[in-house]
């Protein structure tokens, strides 16, 4: 009898279809849609954070991770020096940098009125957006004077019924790990008003990308009434 004779195996070679195209490994591309979707999901994760310190020299800092970005004052940009035959003269002092004053600009009540809309922003459309911000530091330091002992008395009572009502309005919303007001009046006739503060925001970029799908043109809306 004839023993059967073995034959060797070969490995598969890749089919082609009816256009003579080889098969693509299977899955391949479901591992790069999975890679792409948690590099995603990992920035989405990242926190932005906005500090502002200072009324009369405004400070204010964008955070992006580990990154910060100054949003103002900006750095003043460098003149490039054109080259001339003429000999050259010596470079004159440098100016320094003037930083806008608000309160002299807009005054003690125009900066009470902006805490008011900004704590009405809380109740509405951008309660959400307000939910999701974390308040990491927020301090108000506000002296009333006026040079006149009675004009002083009214105004520190109308700041007094002012920002305290809006301040606990906003951290009644927001959550804040740290924050304190501070606002007295100064009946010295030399005196003159001063307003400092100090606020340090968080908010992860995810419900930032939410926030916007879920309320879109409204906050919008609500945001350039307050530029107005």
């Amino acid at each position: 009898m004839k023993t059967p004779s073995l034959q060797k195996i070969q490995p598969r070679t890749p089919t082609a279809d009816l256009f003579g195209r080889k098969e693509e490994k299977p899955l391949l591309w479901l591992y790069i849609l999975l890679a792409v979707l948690i590099l995603i999901f990992l920035i989405l994760l990242l926190p932005i954070g906005i500090k502002a310190s200072g009324a009369e020299n405004l400070k204010l800092v964008l955070c992006i991770g580990f990154l910060k970005f100054r949003l103002y004052p900006q750095k003043p940009k460098k003149k490039k020096q054109k080259k001339s035959t003429k000999p050259a003269q010596k470079p004159k002092a440098e100016e320094k940098e003037e930083s806008r004053n608000i309160l002299k600009e807009k005054g003690l009540e125009w900066i009470v009125e902006t805490v008011q809309k900004v704590a009405n922003l809380a109740v509405g459309v951008l309660k959400d957006f307000f939910k999701r911000i974390i308040v990491k530091e927020f301090m108000l330091s506000i002296r009333v004077a006026t040079g006149n002992a009675a004009d002083t008395a009214v105004k520190y009572g109308y700041c007094c019924s002012a920002v305290y009502p809006a301040v606990g309005l906003i951290t009644g919303t927001v959550k804040c790990e740290s924050y304190g007001v501070d606002i007295t009046p100064d009946f010295d006739e030399n005196a003159e008003s001063k307003i400092d503060f100090l606020l340090n925001i968080k908010i992860r970029l995810i419900w930032l990308v939410v926030l916007v799908i879920k309320h879109g043109l409204k906050g919008i809306q609500l945001l350039l009434d307050l530029k107005k």
